[in-house]
């Protein structure tokens, strides 16, 4: 007899009961037409659909063990084909629809490739190739759009003999040209790469762009020929190993390519990554001196372009010489700094940067007060003498305020260097003030800001919102200093006016904490909720969990063994079988570690996900209770249990809510937060708040 894994049936059981949830969810809103006809079924494409678009196969098809890499090969086909379908449009002429096919459809199929692959534990390097060759893609279809949108404009100019506003935008038609040749050769080559490493025909697209670029050439060369005159550079260096303290010197040439010098004029030239000017005599000849300060010590050819003005008649050259760089060591001097400094008054820094006395030119330096980064300055002609603001993050005290050339982690041509001096920075009063506070259905949303007496705006400082003494969620203020956030009444919380508490404490920084209070009606908790509402939250369960499973075909966790396997449920929260057993730290600390990896490649939402199932796994085996849990019901258990920190874990379990049903997602520094409370959730060794310790 064949008996299938019971872990596999389960998976497609549960799928079974995504659909059914979904179908129902959808009758019940009104949002299923059902057609009939000869047993064919009626759907059609919108209007918005994608022709050629691969459509997504039968997840149930990916039930079986190692089928994941069958559904990492479908959505590499996929954005092979988002790839191909853009550069064709792009080729037609269809530019809007050629940005579209790189947008944020192509972004989500691209974010579940990672996922995918974070599973597969292959394909990462492809993973990066997609990405930049969307990229390229997007940008080259943007350029492509500038090229067409100011061409005309300069056709109009020309015909009207406007000479100044055509060269104008002959120039610009001109650097859109260049940048698109780039961009082409850039996503050919990416096209390239990822036919080899899929086996997907990717030549139509290749096609595309060759055409697309060919065409703007045969354009720009017509333009090039009605305002320009093209040019040739061509340098002479005296040897080959130079540095910043034996700099390069060449004797140069600048000449039309039909010979002509271009006398007696001042010139441009971009050497590497800085601007020379030199002067040609009635030759066109000149002299190049250049000290190397931040290029690569494995630099071999060093790039020289010579660019004319806006409104010159000739174009650019360019050219390179070979080079052997060896480093150089600067020495950088912090003259004077303001010996007091508070949050919100900017002090002036300046000093000089030289090398054996010769001044360094056009390098930026990093200014940081205790190893918290605060600002640049630039140097120009070996010195500078900027203004840097002090962030309210700088905590108050004496502090080492640092200037350095941060070239610590990389071989440059100059090597890095620091001064300091020791500043004192003073503590000031802040105010919080709540603007506005209204409520709805048990939800809170709460607007103020968070500044000085003075008006001073405090940005990017988190504030705690607590309603009738218990906090409820963190916010951190905008760049303008504002903060809104809307969060739920706690269940222990009776309807009426309740007080409302918006509160800075201050915690590391220079400010004082403050705090402002408000009130506002809230209305008792319902049994029963409208049908409607109960749809929109099942469709709300399913986008924030069940349909991941279409790609994922299964949870994050590896497989468990023996009769305790703990399942997860549609929303990605974990449902009990039979006894959960205790995690150890270090299955705990597994995936907190995955949930950091996911916030640092810029996926929030995932992080806290991955985050709030490690606590639950942490602290599920603490409870009696062995039923499946929503997330609130694990929050009252573990809050009534008296075993954890209750205000660390309702700002979890609400983060939790916001990743996996809100409509706009965590932000990164949000996901951060709730990370650390995660973690200290999890700490199995200590227990929190005076709660009796876990059983061993």
């Amino acid at each position: 007899m064949c008996v299938r894994n019971p872990r596999v049936v389960n998976i497609a059981g549960n799928r079974a009961v995504v659909v059914a949830l979904l179908l129902v969810a959808m009758a019940i809103t009104g949002g299923i037409v059902l057609t009939g006809g000869n047993g064919a079924g009626g759907a059609s494409s919108s209007d918005g659909d994608r022709a050629g678009t691969p459509s997504h196969r039968d997840p149930d098809a990916y039930s079986e063990e190692g089928d994941l890499s069958s559904v990492q090969r479908q959505l590499a086909g996929q954005l092979s084909s988002q790839l191909g379908q853009g550069a064709i449009s792009l080729s037609e002429g269809e530019r809007e629809a050629a940005s579209q096919f790189v947008d944020e459809e192509y972004r989500e199929q691209l974010r579940q490739y990672v996922d995918v692959a974070d599973e597969t534990g292959e394909g990462a390097d492809l993973e990066r190739e997609f990405e930049r060759a969307g990229e390229t893609q997007a940008n080259l279809s943007a350029a492509v759009t500038a090229y067409r949108e100011t061409k005309p404009e300069y056709e109009a100019a020309y015909e009207d003999g406007d000479e100044e506003r055509a060269r104008e935008r002959a120039r610009e038609l001109e650097a859109l040209y260049r940048d698109i040749d780039d961009l082409g050769d850039d996503a050919i080559a990416r096209y390239e790469t990822i036919e080899n490493r899929t086996d997907t025909d990717m030549s139509a697209s290749i096609e595309a762009v060759e055409n697309v670029s060919a065409e703007i050439r045969a354009e720009q060369a017509t333009v090039r020929d009605q305002q320009f005159e093209e040019t040739s550079l061509r340098l002479t260096p005296e040897r080959e190993t130079i540095s910043f303290r034996e700099p390069l010197v060449a004797t140069g040439e600048l000449r039309t390519t039909d010979g002509d010098p271009i006398a007696n004029r001042s010139i441009r030239l971009d050497v590497g990554n800085h601007t020379e000017r030199v002067r040609t005599d009635s030759a066109g000849a000149f002299t190049l001196e250049y000290r190397p300060t931040n290029e690569s010590l494995s630099t071999d050819r060093l790039p020289v372009e010579y660019v004319p003005a806006t409104q010159s008649v000739y174009l650019n050259a360019e050219t390179a010489v070979n080079v052997s760089i060896t480093q150089s060591e600067p020495t950088v001097s912090l003259n004077r700094t303001t010996d007091e400094l508070s949050f919100g008054n900017e002090t002036a820094v300046s000093g000089a940067v030289t090398v054996d006395g010769v001044p360094v030119d056009n390098v930026t330096l990093v200014v940081d007060i205790s190893g918290d980064r605060i600002g640049t300055v630039n140097v120009t002609d070996g010195a500078f003498d900027d203004p840097v603001a002090i962030p309210a993050s700088v905590p108050a005290g004496e502090r080492e305020l640092r200037v350095e050339l941060p070239y610590e982690d990389e071989e440059r041509a100059l090597t890095a260097a620091t001064d300091a001096a020791t500043v004192t920075v003073r503590e000031r009063e802040s105010s919080v003030a709540i603007a506005e506070v209204s409520s709805s259905e048990r939800r809170v949303t709460v607007t103020g800001t968070l500044a000085t007496p003075d008006g001073t705006p405090v940005p990017d400082e988190p504030v705690r919102i607590r309603i009738d003494d218990l906090t409820v969620g963190t916010v951190t203020t905008d760049e303008h200093s504002a903060f809104r956030t809307t969060v739920s009444v706690p269940d222990s919380v009776d309807a009426g006016e309740t007080a409302v508490a918006a509160v800075y404490e201050g915690r590391g920084s220079s400010l004082k904490s403050s705090s402002a209070e408000a009130s506002v009606a809230v209305s008792s908790a319902g049994p029963n909720a409208p049908t409607t509402a109960i749809a929109v939250g099942m469709i709300a369960l399913l986008a924030g969990g069940g349909l991941a499973w279409w790609y994922r075909g299964d949870d994050d966790r590896p497989a468990a063994s023996g009769p305790a396997v703990e399942q997860w449920s549609l929303a990605g929260e974990p449902t009990v079988g039979d006894a959960p057993a205790k995690p150890t730290p270090d299955e705990v600390e597994s995936v907190l570690e995955r949930a950091s990896d996911q916030l640092a490649n810029g996926r929030p939402d995932d992080a806290v996900r991955t985050g709030y199932g490690a606590v639950r796994r942490a602290l599920l085996a603490r409870l009696g209770n062995r039923d499946a849990l929503t997330h609130w019901e694990f929050y009252r258990q573990c809050t009534d249990a008296n075993d954890v920190d209750a205000a660390s874990l309702y700002e979890l379990t609400q983060g939790y809510e916001r990743a996996a049903f809100g409509p706009d997602g965590l932000s990164r520094e949000d996901a951060a937060a709730i990370l650390e409370r995660a973690r200290s959730l999890c700490d199995l060794d200590e227990p929190s708040n005076g709660g009796a310790p876990a059983d061993d």
